[in-house]
């Protein structure tokens, strides 16, 4: 725990990075703060990808001092676009006319006790929905140790790769990984990282990262459904339920944690946040609005959309879909009311109806058109095989990593189903239990209040209710979203290929969208219960004040106090649920992170692990490491700080006469000449020895014999060695010139020769 403390620091300085650079941005249009930090990070990482893009055509280096003072000029923009705002909002300009200061940046009238408690219990339960999150990274990982898994072990070595390079271009910046070949790649999540991290602090600068994003998690889910409903249990049950959900964070950030994908997925709550509120202010303007006036007045909102767009693409492009996904159904109900509406006006109103249904059918078709396009269904054609309609519905309904099933496994899973009944129940029939109003009335409402110049972002706090309004999209896009978890889990079939292609056909990471849409009907849940709950309380209340006589002295609006409902449902929900079955998310962190415990993606123990850091004191700066790197040689570089013939699990350098002789043939080194050969033009100086050994369901030497069975009793030295792992120094090929770094190394392995650009997907495919 003393590590990860040391490290609060690096943690605090990634949140100030992702919050500040659109925070004020959106400050300046939205009222609501949570929203606006919510939504910050799509912003900041769409900044991010913009530069990485840039920078290597202005041949900019990749690196916190050329990064940093760019965030911080948006911070200092959106500042000013801020203070402005709000000048020209209270004032009717930009001069305080007598208005005090920190009345002229927004704050009306000083909050009141009531209004404070709220933002204290908001924020309260934020950072207990974080901690219950991170708990078992927290406890059972050390920050210093990598992910042993597929994906994260490239992800991590990415990193490195920037670092080294100095180029964070999703068009080849990470060309290190693969051989020379500038492969595309979103490099959004990477090039964040590389700017907080060391050559010798990739690890934990990784790991920081995974809490950085469960805090966006958490703070998203409660941004989203303080837009969604003026229930206050709600919001204060979202990020406690979020926190402790199997898919997202637990699986996505620590077992199977896979950065760029996890982070795309983090980020649609906050942004489908924002989404909804410039939604409503759209429909508005569209029945109230003054025309251009309106349109112009949104141009901010539009474009911090659409840089929080390609944030999203730029850490992984299936978060975009992930968006859409979560967001068909608002947005197709919206031009559906909107053309019926049209059809009803007079005059040009058939026009403009049919106007909307063109747009309609390009909301259908644009994606249709982008899921078909060939990078897309390149990923599509990953190997991932389905299972049976069986499974799909389990994983559909209530999907589940594949975690160890424990007593409180069992009472979480239950706990979930009772709250996605309640809040399926209650968000279907939302109309007779919270008294849904009209909502073309409350589009009305809004509409006046921001002609009149006033904020309607969400309902204040203080003024809501538990019987607030919410919409039933949530669970039609829950419907969607199970939808496409089941079909990666059903049978092979051409739709289930075309539809999940964004996903790797992979249900482990469309399930930690599908957290989104559930974690929203469960706080609902919890709403409805504690609404019933109070209801009860309250009728017994006005009853024993009746009985006693007493009635004529009590308002007939005496209610029961609300509070102790609140905390005591939710501090059942997280008790009886194991801290949302904290052993299994325990197991689950241990499975990767800890050397003693691993699992089958584990490639390298406790020995080896020291061996690996120990590198930098018994090898050159300029040598060059080969091996199998399933087998723990692709630590070499961001552990050992030394070059690595395969810096990444997926043997795919450009080179590939070179890396056909070392894969299949270097245990002949003392007799093929070629192997020699190799090693001496690439300048490859130390071999990576381990083991064989079963990695998922096959033998290491089965996919690079060429590492195994070699006879080094002569043609090495022996220069260290940890746990089943051994590092020799060569001698077979006489004198070397280390690559490690060199030209020579550049020019050999790094070749960048033809070949078709390959998708993201680098695990084994035998999970």
């Amino acid at each position: 725990m003393l590590a990860w403390w040391m490290l609060v620091p690096t943690l605090l300085a990634m949140m100030v990075a992702l919050v500040l650079p659109g925070f004020m941005w959106l400050r300046a249009g939205v009222r609501s703060s949570l929203v606006a930090i919510g939504a910050a990070p799509a912003f900041t990482f769409g900044l991010i990808t913009v530069l990485t893009v840039l920078y290597p055509a202005l041949e900019i280096p990749w690196e916190a001092s050329t990064v940093m003072p760019v965030l911080g000029m948006s911070t200092v923009g959106g500042a000013v676009a801020w203070g402005l705002s709000y000048f020209h909002r209270v004032n009717g300009g930009f001069a305080l006319n007598g208005v005090p200061f920190r009345e002229a940046i927004g704050v009306r009238v000083p909050i009141g006790g009531r209004q404070a408690a709220i933002r204290a219990a908001t924020w309260g339960t934020i950072l207990v929905g974080f901690l219950l999150a991170a708990w078992p990274l927290l406890s059972v990982a050390d920050p210093a140790n990598p992910v042993q898994q597929w994906d994260p072990t490239f992800h991590q070595n990415g990193v490195h790769a920037i670092l080294y390079g100095k180029d964070a271009s999703p068009f080849g910046g990470l060309h290190e990984l693969y051989g020379g070949r500038r492969v595309y790649y979103p490099t959004g999540w990477h090039a964040f990282v590389a700017l907080f991290a060391r050559y010798d602090s990739v690890v934990q600068a990784s790991n920081v990262s995974s809490l950085a994003l469960m805090a966006v998690w958490v703070i998203g889910l409660a941004a989203l459904v303080s837009v969604l409903t003026g229930s206050r249990t709600a919001l204060l049950a979202t990020p406690i339920i979020g926190g402790m959900l199997h898919n997202m964070p637990a699986d996505a950030l620590t077992m199977y944690n896979q950065w760029p994908n996890s982070t795309g997925t983090v980020l649609v709550p906050g942004l489908a946040a924002v989404f909804i509120v410039a939604g409503r202010r759209a429909a508005a303007d569209l029945r109230f609005g003054d025309g251009i006036r309106s349109l112009i007045r949104r141009i901010p909102q539009v474009l911090f959309l659409l840089v929080g767009c390609l944030g999203l693409v730029g850490t992984h492009p299936s978060a975009a879909f992930s968006l859409l996904a979560f967001l068909a159904a608002p947005l197709l109900s919206s031009i559906v009311f909107f053309a019926r509406s049209a059809l009803a006006r007079e005059g040009r109103g058939q026009l403009t109806a049919i106007l909307w249904v063109g747009v309609g059918l390009a909301v259908l078709a644009l994606p249709l058109i982008a899921l078909a396009s060939p990078k897309i269904q390149a990923m599509g054609r990953y190997p991932r095989r389905g299972s049976g309609w069986g499974e799909a519905f389990s994983h559909g309904l209530l999907p589940y990593p594949p975690f160890a099933q424990t007593t409180s496994t069992t009472w979480w899973t239950l706990i979930q189903v009772i709250l996605l009944v309640a809040g399926i129940v209650v968000t279907a029939r939302l109309h007779t239990l919270l008294r849904r109003p009209d909502p073309v009335d409350d589009l009305a409402d809004e509409a006046r209040l921001d002609i009149d110049g006033r904020e309607i972002e969400t309902i204040r706090l203080m003024d809501r209710k538990e019987a607030a309004p919410m919409p039933t999209w949530p669970l039609v896009s829950y419907l969607i979203l199970a939808v496409l978890t089941g079909l990666a889990y059903a049978p092979d079939s051409a739709l289930r290929t075309f539809l999940l292609a964004p996903w790797y056909k992979d249900g482990r990471r469309i399930m930690g969208v599908e957290d989104i849409a559930l974690a929203v009907l469960m706080a609902v849940g919890v709403a409805a219960i504690v609404h019933g709950i109070h209801a009860a309380w309250t009728v017994s209340l006005r009853r024993i004040l009746a009985e006693r006589g007493i009635e004529d002295d009590v308002e007939d609006g005496v209610e029961a106090p609300r509070w102790p409902i609140q905390v005591g449902i939710l501090s059942l929900v997280v008790l009886l649920s194991g801290l949302g079955a904290i052993d299994a998310r325990d197991s689950a962190v241990a499975y990767v992170y800890d050397p003693t415990r691993l699992g089958k993606p584990g490639m390298a123990v406790k020995g080896e692990l020291a061996m690996l850091r120990r590198m930098q004191y018994t090898t050159a700066p300029d040598a060059l490491i080969v091996g199998d790197p399933i087998a723990g040689a692709a630590y070499s570089e961001m552990l050992g700080g030394r070059k690595a013939v395969f810096p990444q699990l997926s043997t795919v350098n450009g080179d590939g006469a070179s890396q056909k002789v070392l894969t299949q043939h270097f245990r002949d080194i003392t007799t093929d000449p070629e192997v020699c050969e190799v090693v001496r033009n690439l300048g490859i100086t130390h071999f990576y020895e381990e083991e064989d050994g079963s990695y998922y369901n096959f033998l290491r030497s089965s996919r690079n014999p060429g590492f195994y069975g070699v006879d080094t009793s002569k043609g090495f030295e022996l220069v260290d060695a940890g746990g089943t792992a051994k590092l020799w120094k060569i001698t077979a090929c006489g004198y070397v010139t280390p690559g490690g770094g060199s030209q020579a190394f550049a020019d050999g392995i790094r070749s960048t020769q033809p070949g078709a650009d390959e998708p993201e997907e680098h695990r084994s495919g035998d999970e």
